[in-house]
């Protein structure tokens, strides 16, 4: 290998870079797609992890902080983590700042049910909406033990 094709790949790994943070695997991926060797592509990787340019823990935070402000549990979450390349052990440790938003549910909750929790089918339309966004049973459950809670007594 020579330097050339050493810089080259460096010079490629930084220029990803500097559109959007990636995930090692994401940014090897891109390199290997790119035609460097591996040979290259682990010297610049390692240059970038080494000078803290290229760090996992970082990215994986600012993914669960991202997905979190988006309204999505931690299934959801999980998932976005993994196909982006974060490691098992990486993802749960970013994991530890999640944490389910009930203001949030309930603001999901509301904008499906629109106050009205009177219609089963649609609060299990609701509930399957918020499965498929992340959230747990337990988040959910208490989510709409507080949206029902919020509501005014209806008169009859």
């Amino acid at each position: 290998m020579s330097e050339v094709e050493y810089r080259a790949a460096l010079d490629a790994a930084a220029k990803q870079l500097s559109y959007r943070a990636l995930s090692t695997k994401l940014l090897r991926d891109k390199l290997l797609d790119k035609g460097h060797s591996a040979d290259a592509v682990d010297y610049a990787v390692a240059w970038l992890t080494e000078r803290r340019l290229l760090d996992d823990a970082a990215y994986a935070e600012s993914v669960v902080r991202s997905y979190m402000r988006r309204g999505y549990g931690a299934a959801r979450i999980r998932q976005e983590l993994t196909r982006r390349g974060v490691d098992r052990e990486t993802a749960e440790t970013a994991m530890q700042s999640f944490s389910p938003d009930r203001a949030q549910l309930c603001a999901l909750l509301d904008k499906r049910l629109h106050g009205d929790v009177s219609d089963r089918k649609e609060i299990d339309k609701a509930v399957a909406a918020l499965q498929r966004r992340g959230f747990s049973w337990g988040d959910i459950r208490d989510a709409l033990a507080a949206y029902g809670s919020q509501l005014p007594e209806q008169e009859e």
